[in-house]
């Protein structure tokens, strides 16, 4: 009879299974070195978000197309609460939506992404997206498991212990008027909603035209 923990057949130690977030870091690192593609989605090429639906795919979970589709999907999480395996969204200038741009935490400070048609699928610090990024997510069916090493920024934990629940509410405004603010700022989103408007004026001047010829 074999033990608890124990291969039936064999007797020995089965070995752990791992993490859902490491199986993550584990696929993900199987493509470095991949190309760069912008609307690449695999198995060879990629871009940011494509990279990460792949990666997703090929552990089970099912991930939208685009990083901000992405950005919706996943639960919203802090700094401090970073493990291997969460994703890190950020907004760079030219990026079409908001947010543009989407990357795999690592562990130690690093995070895995397309991004550099010379470089390809690469790992680089986290901080290198210091003053973009717009938020922190978890992946569905990823459970949390405290901070990751390297993640940072244990403060927002540490207030949640001394103040009331109101007054952390404030941090979550904060940080989503600060998206809104990113939004609002880009000139690809302002010329989507000039565009927006004058079709509807020539809509609603063709229209008026119909009916005053109609007269």
């Amino acid at each position: 009879m074999s033990l608890p923990g124990q291969s039936a057949s064999t007797g020995k130690q089965a070995a752990p299974k791992p993490s859902l977030g490491a199986a993550i870091v584990a696929a993900a690192r199987k493509l470095l070195g991949d190309a760069y593609v912008y609307g690449g989605t695999g198995p060879k090429a990629f871009d940011c978000s494509g990279l990460v639906q792949f990666v997703m795919h090929e552990v089970g979970i099912t991930m939208p197309r685009t990083s901000e589709a992405q950005w919706g999907a996943v639960t919203k999480i802090s700094k401090s609460q970073l493990q291997p395996g969460d994703l890190v969204f950020s907004q760079w200038a030219g990026d079409g939506a908001a947010p543009g741009h989407v990357e795999i935490y690592i562990g130690g400070g690093k995070v895995l992404g397309a991004d550099d048609p010379a470089v390809g699928v690469r790992v680089i610090p986290l901080s290198a997206d210091s003053g973009h990024i717009v938020g922190y997510g978890r992946a569905p069916g990823v459970k949390g498991g405290g901070s990751a090493p390297g993640g940072g920024g244990g403060g927002f934990s540490l207030l949640s212990l001394a103040l009331p629940a109101d007054v952390l509410s404030m941090f979550s405004t904060a940080e989503t008027l600060a998206q809104k603010l990113l939004w609002l700022v880009n000139p690809e989103n302002w010329a989507r909603i000039v565009a927006g408007f004058a079709g509807l004026f020539l809509a609603a001047f063709g229209l008026g035209f119909l009916v005053w010829s109609a007269v």
